[in-house]
């Protein structure tokens, strides 16, 4: 039964005879095949269409060559399904095909060989001497080594300290010098000079006379009073600072102290001539009213009888000073004499 179509346009006729292994259906290129089509030249043997499986499996064309013989019922022998369908030639091997080691041609040189897996040698053996360098004293000596390196190349002007190139030893050694000169400059204007005290002569202490007391049993005497000094610091270039000033005062005749006290925290401008107040606390005990210092000191603040002179202290200072910039506590020392006692003991005193 045809239909109308076929009926109407029938086929043209075909150059090509007939083929009866193929059906129009599937093939409806009757009359031959299209242009943009592959086709071969009369006599050419038509190469057997690609088999992804065979080829998977190592039987392809590209591996004939690692089979050895063909065998009947093989993929070289027939078709793709090794039913002898095809022709030997148009399942051909190729020929630029190296085949591998195992199967080629042991006169291959070792060159045109392929491998097909390339196995990384073995690395040596861990020496003795690099696994000391993998622990701790390894390590440091290490470090020590590369110290010791960098130090020889410095010294020999080959490299910069610290890793800077023109930090030679030259270049480093005017470094110093200047740094050392300017700091010696600095340190000219900026240490503290020790100033110099001296009494201050109209009156060199003052006494509370309300504090004074005086015993012969037992043997001693107490006040409080204040020391009046002129301090001189024009030797400095900034003002000093006083952490701390003790004085002690000294019955120059004895050499023994009968009074002790501390300026404390203070500041003395850079200039001379200041007034500076200290105030001390007089005390000393004796044996009996023999000893020279009570008497000294006795007879010198008596009372002023009709007739009678007084007389006069002579005494020595002694200043310790604690002043910032100074690691050491400097001591002077003055002396005054002819010095009139302040006060005047009653006529029931002792």
């Amino acid at each position: 039964m045809s239909s109308r179509l076929s009926h109407d346009f029938p086929a043209p006729a075909s150059k090509y005879p007939p083929n009866n292994q193929q059906s129009s259906y599937t093939n409806p290129y009757t009359d031959g095949p299209p242009r943009n089509s592959l086709y071969y030249e009369d006599g050419e043997d038509a190469d057997e269409p690609f088999d992804v499986r065979a080829d998977f499996d190592g039987v392809g064309p590209k591996w004939s060559e690692r089979n050895g013989a063909m065998k009947e019922g093989s993929v070289r022998s027939g078709g793709a399904l090794g039913m002898g369908m095809m022709d030997d030639a148009m399942y051909r091997p190729v020929s630029t095909h190296v085949a591998p080691s195992a199967y080629g041609d042991n006169n291959k040189s070792a060159a045109s060989r392929e491998e097909m897996v390339s196995v990384p040698m073995l690395g040596p053996e861990w020496q003795k001497s690099e696994l000391h360098e993998l622990s701790r004293r390894g390590q440091a000596e290490l470090r020590g080594d590369k110290r010791s390196k960098a130090w020889k190349e410095w010294t020999r002007d080959q490299r910069g300290l610290c890793g800077i190139k023109w930090l030679t030893r030259k270049v480093l050694v005017f470094i110093m010098f200047a740094f050392l000169a300017a700091l010696g400059i600095t340190l000219f204007f900026v240490i503290p000079r020790v100033p110099n005290f001296e009494f201050y002569k109209e009156s060199p202490f003052t006494v509370d006379n309300s504090t004074v007391s005086f015993n012969r049993v037992p043997t001693n005497f107490s006040f409080a009073g204040t020391l009046n000094l002129y301090g001189d610091g024009s030797g400095s270039y900034l003002p000093i600072h006083f952490t701390s000033l003790q004085a002690t005062l000294y019955d120059e005749t004895t050499n023994k102290a009968i009074a002790k006290g501390d300026w404390g925290n203070h500041y003395m401008d850079h200039k001379d001539q200041q007034p500076v107040q200290l105030p001390v606390n007089f005390e000393y005990s004796a044996l009996n009213t023999s000893d020279t210092t009570w008497n000294d000191i006795y007879q010198a603040c008596g009372h002023k009888w009709t007739g009678t002179t007084r007389p006069d202290l002579k005494l020595r200072l002694v200043l310790k000073m604690a002043i910032v910039g100074l690691t050491n506590k400097p001591e002077i020392s003055t002396q005054i004499s002819d010095v009139e006692c302040p006060f005047e003991l009653g006529t029931n005193s002792v």
